[in-house]
């Protein structure tokens, strides 16, 4: 628990409305992890913060928030991207468990997102990033079995066991440039998209992504506006 002199860097990941004045607040904080309060400080989004709470139970009493940077401003397709990550980092990191890597890559990435040409390279090494500090990491360039990947031979992923030899899926190389982070060609990409999306989904369960659905339906209304 943080004490009542002692401020956490913090970013805030949801608010909504509590009683008449005050609101429900989930923040990310470096040193203890992610953590629910009730506060009546306007925090932004994507606004580093320095924040102070008390209170021994799961929901704290925050006392203090102050700016701790320049605010990002994020638009279309980063702004969603942004609401994706949060989504993300409240609906599947545990209370009070501090990851300070993946905040330091979380921080990193929000000033990024603007950037067209790695906006989706970074949001795949994120979700990599999440998977392993969940402790459910994915090797992409060895099979079930731990063996190096096979040149020529194609791999499907199954969740819980990791690449496994089949009859069509995605090659070697693909796979490894995974494991490397190198996205400059479209079908690596692609298998990285999918991949996450399947190992996600078995931590995240049957209810949908609502940045994701308000994505989908942002992109369906701008087309058709056109």
């Amino acid at each position: 628990m943080t004490a009542g002199g002692e401020f956490c860097h913090a970013f805030l990941l949801h608010t909504r409305p509590y009683k008449e004045r005050s609101r429900l607040v989930d923040l990310w904080t470096l040193e203890q992890g992610r953590v629910s309060a009730v506060g009546r400080a306007s925090v932004p989004l994507f606004q580093p913060c320095l924040v102070r709470w008390r209170g021994r139970s799961t929901l704290k009493t925050m006392t203090h928030c102050e700016q701790a940077g320049l605010p990002l401003s994020l638009h279309g397709e980063a702004l969603f991207a942004g609401f994706y990550l949060n989504e993300l980092l409240v609906r599947l990191l545990p209370p009070d468990e501090a990851h300070p890597t993946l905040f330091a890559n979380y921080s990193g990435l929000l000033g990024t997102l603007g950037v067209r040409a790695t906006l989706e390279p970074g949001l795949r090494e994120f979700e990599k990033q999440l998977l392993a500090a969940m402790g459910y990491g994915i090797t992409f360039d060895q099979d079930d079995d731990g063996h190096p990947l096979q040149a020529g031979q194609y791999y499907r992923f199954e969740p819980g066991t990791g690449m496994v030899a089949c009859a069509e899926g995605w090659t070697a190389d693909i796979l490894q440039a995974i494991a490397v982070a190198d996205y400059a060609r479209d079908e690596t990409r692609m298998a990285a998209r999918q991949i996450m999306r399947r190992a996600l989904a078995e931590h995240l369960g049957d209810k949908p992504l609502k940045s994701r659905e308000l994505w989908m339906r942002t992109k369906n209304e701008h087309s058709a506006g056109r």
